[in-house]
């Protein structure tokens, strides 16, 4: 029992000198690495940030699985970051082949909206759907016409009053009316929920 957990400190112990070796070695060559990045990437900052970053976690990684094998820790660290640089290149150039492909055929693509409707809010939006239509319905004739043509059908006030044959300020004045109505009508409609 004693001789297991001796060891398993031991473990331990060596576990923290690898990770103290690893960081000692990262900032020793961490600005030649930097520079080669500048190069690979173009100068291009965002992307080479991201690219330190994944090169650090890698090495990291690696170098705590077997440090050992590593003859040469500026090649190993420059061959890695080449590697994750070159990643990032493929990865650019896919995502600008598919810009590219989609904003020169945009018909035949679809895309939703960046946020979905719950099934609640479906509802609750075909439950006032449902109401205004029987609102409206329950509205006078030539104030139900106004108000169908505007909203329903988006027409501008000449064509409501060229449609209903009269004028523009009549045409103004049924919208009008019959707004307050529908207004009343949600209000008494609340009352009652």
């Amino acid at each position: 029992m004693m001789l297991r957990s001796r060891n398993s400190y031991l473990g331990q112990q060596s576990g923290a000198n690898t990770h103290l070796t690893f960081w000692n070695h990262w900032a020793q060559y961490q600005e030649r690495i930097l520079s080669c990045c500048y190069k690979w990437l173009h100068n291009d900052s965002d992307r080479i940030d991201d690219a330190m970053a994944q090169t650090c976690e890698k090495a990291f990684h690696a170098y705590s699985q077997d440090a050992e094998s590593i003859e040469n820790m500026f090649a190993w660290l420059c061959r890695i970051a080449h590697n994750v640089c070159m990643d990032i290149h493929r990865l650019n150039s896919k995502e600008n082949d598919l810009v590219y492909l989609v904003s020169g055929n945009p018909s035949q693509f679809y895309f939703t909206e960046k946020r979905s409707h719950s099934l609640e809010n479906d509802y609750e939006v075909e439950c006032l759907y449902q109401k205004l239509t029987t609102a409206i319905d329950q509205l006078p004739a030539d104030l139900k016409q106004a108000i169908q043509y505007k909203f329903i059908y988006e027409m501008g006030y000449p064509e409501i009053a060229s449609q209903l044959q009269i004028s523009q300020e009549n045409a103004r004045k049924r919208v009008q009316l019959a707004r307050k109505k529908l207004s009343a009508l949600q209000a008494s409609y609340r009352a009652q929920d």
